[in-house]
């Protein structure tokens, strides 16, 4: 399987589906609104409203624009889908429990949760969320069916089509830039402002910093170590090669590693969300402390382990090198969100504390 990066893309079923889809939503939609305006009517009592954090009411309605389009919320919304990586966790983190999230295919649980966002949504006693296929092709309908507020989606590989559909029924958030490249403080801020809770989104950023800078005063053989984060893929001959932004990137500077300089001013090439870099120039990556790698699974590693170019790398000679195949640790050590973070630190500290120490000095 050619495959580079575990982020799931998103497409679309058919135009027949679609235009079902269509007319069923508007009519929901009339007859919802028929019904909202009944009370108004028939009696001076209001409805209960569901409680809100104190701050949500203020800057709605609210207009967010992003890479593929805008959306307005006329109000906080109650009603929250998170797509791709890290929005369930960032949403959790700001209270707010989601009616549905993308299916945790690779490195979810049994039931396809991330284990720790499920872990942080059961000590709530809040019901867990529908999960929402992603893979093959994402699942509108139930998307739809979940009658949300808002989709929440700025880091995922959210197509302009998918997009252009699904906007058309609910407001959706994506990315403001390109898919899988937003950093962390970023999505944190962008979802804390669509959920009408950005006086947390700071608090939130120093909750995660502070919980790097701690494991790295527990680990000093960290401290200014070269990385490189990559994933070697035999069946493109390419090296993948994680860049300055990326949230994996990003987690390991905030631990007191740093980015290698060969790489400090790479850009992810052309329609990536990475650098690609041809296994014939691997001597690129010669000053090179520590390579972290990730693979689907141990097959895939030794295979890797195997190939001359790859094993003839200085910091992979020296044994200075994180091979990762559990899933969820993968996931979550890509994910910077604060729950993953909590979760996947102290996993994560053991093969990376080893590696450091065989580094050169």
């Amino acid at each position: 399987m050619a495959v580079c990066h575990p982020h799931p893309r998103l497409s679309w079923r058919g135009s027949s589906l679609w235009h079902a889809l269509v007319r069923a939503v508007f009519c929901m939609a009339l007859l919802a609104l028929l019904c909202a305006c009944e009370p108004a009517v028939d009696t001076p009592v209001a409805a209960p409203t569901p409680q809100r954090h104190p701050d949500a009411a203020q800057g709605f309605p609210l207009h967010m624009r992003d890479a593929l389009g805008s959306a307005t919320l006329e109000a906080p919304p109650q009603r929250v889908v998170t797509l791709g990586l890290g929005a369930d966790d960032i949403a959790v983190s700001l209270g707010v429990v989601p009616v549905g999230t993308g299916r945790a295919d690779w490195g979810g649980d049994a039931d396809h949760y991330w284990p720790w966002v499920r872990e942080a949504i059961e000590r709530t006693g809040q019901p867990l969320p529908a999960v929402i296929a992603m893979q093959p092709e994402l699942d509108i309908e139930a998307i739809v069916a979940l009658r949300p507020d808002v989709v929440l989606a700025p880091f995922s590989g959210m197509s302009p089509q998918a997009y252009a559909q699904l906007s058309a029924m609910v407001p959706v958030v994506a990315y403001p830039d390109r898919p899988y490249l937003t950093p962390v403080n970023q999505q944190m801020d962008m979802i804390a402002r669509a959920l009408g809770r950005s006086a947390q989104a700071d608090a939130l950023k120093t909750r995660v910093r502070n919980a790097l800078q701690a494991s790295a005063v527990r680990h000093p053989e960290w401290q200014g170590k070269r990385f490189a984060y990559v994933r070697a893929d035999p069946a493109s001959g390419n090296f993948t090669v994680y860049v300055a932004g990326d949230p994996r990137v990003d987690t390991l500077r905030g631990m007191g590693l740093e980015l290698a300089p060969v790489i400090a001013d790479w850009q992810a090439s052309p329609g990536k969300f990475a650098h690609y870099l041809g296994f014939e120039h691997a001597s690129a990556l010669s000053e090179v402390d520590v390579v972290i790698s990730w693979f689907y699974n141990a097959d895939e590693r030794d295979r890797v382990a195997r190939m001359p170019l790859f094993a003839a790398m200085p910091a992979v000679q020296r044994g200075a090198y994180v091979a990762l195949t559990d899933a969820a640790l993968v996931m979550a050590s890509s994910s910077g969100t604060p729950l993953a973070v909590d979760w996947m630190l102290e996993r994560l500290a053991v093969p990376l504390s080893m590696a450091a120490r065989r580094s050169q000095p």
